[in-house]
């Protein structure tokens, strides 16, 4: 193996020292659209706008479950109730006292104080028997229900098989979805409220859904020392009926667009920030050349000095790392 690895290393040697030509793909500036984007430092994650965790206010056996996981539900639809025969009847007694009260005190023959009375205890009836049941507090879907009919219900001690506290029923709305994201603390300048995003979602194939910046929390986190960001917030605007809640979004925020520039892939770019080169074709050699870019992204970037718009700029192929003089064989393509 040895042995080999030095025979290939004497051939490479003979080929360079032959002159030996690099095929290079040549390129040339186009005129076309180019975008500065800022991208979240990892996967967003889509939310509900309203969404909560709902949960009985007392102890009791479960009697009846009136919905099922995946149901859309209206505000104020009964979800699930305990067992509550006995103050169902304190509530259907004190609501006929204080029927019967408020007719008095109209006619003179009951004092405010005692119609004072008998609704205090009218409320205290209605507040005993809603805490045995849950109710919807906005329209939605049931997204978690962990309830079931028969069992004794002690809030708080729902645990799941790998001791993770259970949520006894969880609820969403169908309305604007967000997502919720992190971008880099050099970022933090180049956005504002109300511009535009693409979205891709893997859950949905890495369909391009449209949002919009909706939320930017001017504060930069330490929790990572290597990785200081600040939170984002996105509104999707377009469909949202297959969008599931709790899926990563990959996010992508279009901070300057601008038509009409010189453009070039951004990956025949060297260097960083404003020291930046390309490598252009002088014959069959390569020849650095400084060049000014303006607006761009991962994918194009426009140049705004540097080029002359015949010049052919070397992509290298895969694999190939291009070095001032070497020689080349170019293979002119459009992009």
């Amino acid at each position: 193996m040895k042995n080999r690895f030095l025979f290939l290393l004497c051939l490479l040697f003979l080929f360079t020292a032959c002159g030996s030509k690099v095929e290079v793909q040549a390129i040339k500036l186009k005129t076309g659209l180019v975008e500065s984007t800022v991208t979240t430092t990892s996967s967003g994650t889509v939310e509900a706008k309203d969404q909560a965790e709902l949960a009985f206010g007392t102890p009791g056996r479960i009697a009846k479950l009136h919905v099922s996981l995946g149901e859309k539900v209206k505000k104020g639809n009964l979800i699930a109730e305990l067992e509550n025969a006995d103050l169902k009847a304190v509530f259907d007694e004190a609501s006929k006292e204080y029927g019967r009260t408020t007719e008095l005190f109209k006619s003179g023959l009951v004092s405010t104080a005692s119609l004072d009375a008998v609704n205090r205890g009218l409320q205290v009836a209605r507040i005993n028997l809603d805490k045995t049941m849950i109710k919807a507090p906005f329209d939605g879907m049931i997204t978690a229900l962990n309830l079931k009919v028969g069992e004794f219900y002690q809030s708080g001690l729902g645990v799941s098989s790998t001791g993770v506290k259970q949520i006894d029923v969880q609820i969403i709305d169908l309305k604007t979805r967000i997502i919720k994201g992190e971008i880099d603390e050099v970022d933090l300048q180049k956005i504002s409220i109300g511009q535009e995003a693409r979205v891709k979602i893997p859950a949905m194939k890495n369909k391009i859904i449209k949002a919009k910046l909706t939320k930017v929390v001017p504060f930069v986190s330490t929790v990572k020392d290597q990785d200081r960001t600040s939170q984002i917030e996105l509104e999707i605007t377009e469909d949202q009926s297959l969008i599931p809640v709790g899926a990563s979004a990959d996010v992508e925020i279009i901070v300057e667009t601008k038509a009409n520039a010189r453009i070039l892939p951004s990956s025949v770019l060297t260097g960083v920030g404003k020291n930046r080169s390309v490598f252009v074709i002088d014959g069959n050699k390569l020849k650095k050349k400084k060049v000014s870019i303006g607006v761009g992204n991962y994918e194009r970037s426009e140049i705004l000095e540097g080029l002359d718009p015949n010049d052919l700029i070397a992509e290298p192929l895969e694999g190939v790392e291009l070095k001032e003089d070497m020689k080349v064989t170019p293979k002119e393509v459009q992009w």
